[in-house]
This record gives C-alpha cells, sequence and structure tokens, in this order.
C-alpha cells in the first residue's frame, strides 16, 4: 500500500477522522475512498464553474447523429469539437471552413483573372473597337462581382432562418 505523505491533504483528512490513530486498515480505507469522493466532487464543481458543459442528444434514427459525424469527420474534428466550433461560428456569423487556404486560393485566382483582363485589353486602347471594350469591361465587372460575392458568402453567411426557400 502506498504511504500517504505527512501534511497532505489527504493526510490532514485522516487525522482529523481519527482513524490513523484509532482506526483499522479497513477504516482507514473506507475514510481514503470518503475523501477521493468528495475530493472529485469539489473538483467537478470547480470544473463547472470554469468549463460549463451542455448535454445534447443527438437521434440515429432520424439521422442527426451520423449527419453531425460525418460532417467533423469532413471538418477533420471531433464531434465535440465540431458542435462547439459550429456554434461559435454561427454566434459570430461565419462559417466554418475545411480549408482555408483553399477559400484563400479561390480569392487569389479571381484576382489574377481580374488583372490578366486588364492586363489584356487596357481602357481605350486606340486600335479597339468600343464594342470588344465593352466585352472587356462586362468581363472585368463579372470577376469583380464574383470576388465581391464569394468573399460575402464565406466570412458573412446568412443567420439561421434566413435562407431562401425556393426548393
Amino acid at each position: 500500500m502506498r504511504k500517504t505523505p505527512k501534511g497532505s491533504p489527504l493526510w490532514k483528512y485522516l487525522e482529523a477522522c481519527g482513524v490513523l490513530e484509532h482506526g483499522t486498515d479497513e477504516q482507514i480505507k473506507t475514510a481514503k475512498r470518503q475523501y477521493r469522493k468528495n475530493y472529485m466532487l469539489a473538483y467537478r464543481k470547480r470544473e463547472r464553474k470554469v468549463k460549463p458543459e451542455y448535454i445534447i442528444n443527438l437521434s440515429r434514427k432520424n439521422g442527426e447523429f451520423n449527419t453531425m459525424a460525418r460532417a467533423a469527420h469532413g471538418h477533420s474534428m471531433s464531434i465535440t469539437a465540431f458542435i462547439r466550433n459550429a456554434t461559435l461560428a454561427y454566434i459570430n456569423k461565419t462559417y466554418i471552413v475545411p480549408d482555408r487556404f483553399q477559400v484563400a486560393r479561390i480569392e487569389q485566382l479571381l484576382a489574377q483573372y481580374l488583372n490578366e483582363v486588364q492586363r489584356i485589353a487596357p481602357p481605350k486602347e486606340k486600335y479597339s473597337s468600343e464594342r470588344e471594350q465593352e466585352k472587356y469591361n462586362a468581363i472585368e465587372k463579372r470577376i469583380t462581382d464574383l470576388q465581391k460575392e464569394l468573399s460575402e458568402a464565406l466570412r458573412n453567411p446568412p443567420l439561421f432562418g434566413n435562407y431562401d426557400t425556393e426548393n
């Protein structure tokens, strides 16, 4: 049996109970179990103050659990971490994007396409017709609009319940 160091909280508890001096081995073991039980209850109470816990129930019958598990796996997270991050993302009105580098790459490509169009067709070129210039301007405007729409969609998702009901 492991010795309890003098001055430890367990030692103080056992002395206060009086089992160290007058108790049998069985009474000491029972007192230790009681100490650990009380310690764990107090520990959990302190932890709940620091990190509150909530229980949610996901139905396997309705497919809620499987849907959540697939989504968490797609984001390379545990289900608990996914629920936490998804909730915080919803509150902050952002998305949980599986690969932020991929989103940045898409935005970068759109910017490169816009630069390419601007390089190919400098404004009011001497030998280009107005019609050609209008086409380039339309392409330029569409790429700029795509950049804005993409950035808005990824960074500011619609609020829950405000989705279009066209389906």
